[in-house]
């Protein structure tokens, strides 16, 4: 062990490749000084070996959480991030957890070191904000009200999650977290992330996004100013599966992702059609992202539809509003704040 840090994934079958690069990304971080884990769901990791440097643990979820409700695309092992620093990961007093779904684009060392001035948790601020209705968010106060989340203050995602462990089993939160889930687990519309937002809230600091570059953010030109060191692709398309994703974005993506997964147990995990300009293996790579996808075509075409039009206005809202966040950004220095300001104002 390390002095107690580590950065932590968790995936089930479906996400297990994704987490495993991932971590492999993170342990090959020059000079680092934190362990890195990955935890993965029981009877899935039969016959794999870890990447260099990562250690692997198989787990199952206690059944409360096991048979936890939530949304048809997303797994009960989410709740693996509420359970880590009481179960399997409790020899640390600071842990950052990643969700799997990312990709890892900068070293992590400053982040675990980052002086929390007495919050619990640090996260960045979901990026549904900007997103309107079209994050799910249709009846966000009365939801709010229903599950106990603040009516008034920022709701964070939990895809980035920097935990003080240690002040976390002080406070005994994991058997809050439980409780919570036993009482409203039904009601979780977005599972863990809710729970943490109503168990850690006005103790959350709040981090910029560079920590969770989400997919909503890509393709506006914000990247040289952020500078993004975890990239988090939450959106329904994928750039690892779905052809419409380079369409959108552009190509550097997937590309990415194939060079991630060419030495790793998957290395056809990227279809060839996604990288290929042929017409058939196009074809080809559509029908394997269809056959896989939860989201039916005819609403992935609206959903598509609907965030090409609200790009023009993303751009001048994201932007506007990191520059308001820069004042609350608990990882900002002031020379990056400055810098951040003028490549933000342009």
């Amino acid at each position: 062990m390390s002095g107690g840090k580590a950065v932590f994934f968790a995936a089930d079958a479906a996400y297990l490749p994704l987490a495993w690069v991932a971590a492999r990304s993170v342990a090959a971080e020059l000079r680092r000084d934190f362990d890195v884990w990955l935890l993965v769901a029981k009877g899935v990791a039969k016959g794999l070996e870890a990447p260099p440097g990562v250690y692997l643990r198989e787990i199952e979820l206690p059944t409360l959480f096991k048979e936890a409700a939530g949304p048809a695309h997303m797994s009960a092992f989410t709740y693996v991030r509420l359970l880590a620093a009481d179960l399997w990961l409790k020899d640390y007093d600071r842990l950052l957890y990643v969700d799997s779904d990312t990709r890892i684009a900068g070293a992590l060392a400053s982040l675990l070191t980052l002086d929390l001035k007495g919050a619990v948790a640090a996260m960045v601020e979901d990026c549904g904000i900007y997103l309107g209705d079209a994050a799910g968010r249709e009846d966000w106060h009365a939801y709010r009200t229903a599950t106990g989340l603040p009516l008034e203050g920022r709701y964070f995602n939990a895809g980035v999650t920097l935990l003080d462990a240690a002040r976390w089993r002080h406070e005994a939160l994991g058997q809050q977290a439980e409780a919570m889930v036993q009482a409203r687990g039904k009601l979780l519309r977005f599972m863990d992330q809710d729970a943490l937002n109503v168990l850690l809230a006005g103790r959350i600091a709040e981090l910029s996004p560079r920590w969770n570059f989400c997919t909503h953010y890509m393709g506006l030109g914000l990247e040289a100013a952020v500078q993004p060191q975890i990239l988090h692709y939450l959106n329904v398309l994928k750039p690892w599966r779905d052809p419409e994703w380079a369409a959108l974005y552009g190509r550097e993506d997937v590309k990415a992702f194939a060079r991630l997964f060419m030495e790793s147990p998957w290395p056809d995990f990227v279809h060839r059609g996604l990288l290929s300009r042929l017409p058939w293996r196009k074809r080809a790579a559509l029908r394997a992202a269809q056959a896989v996808r939860h989201v039916p075509e005819e609403a992935l075409a609206g959903h598509v539809a609907n965030f090409t039009a609200m790009a023009p206005r993303l751009q001048h809202d994201v932007r506007a509003g990191f520059v308001e966040g820069m004042a609350r950004y608990a990882d900002l220095t002031p020379g990056e704040a400055a810098r951040w300001q003028a490549e933000l104002a342009r």
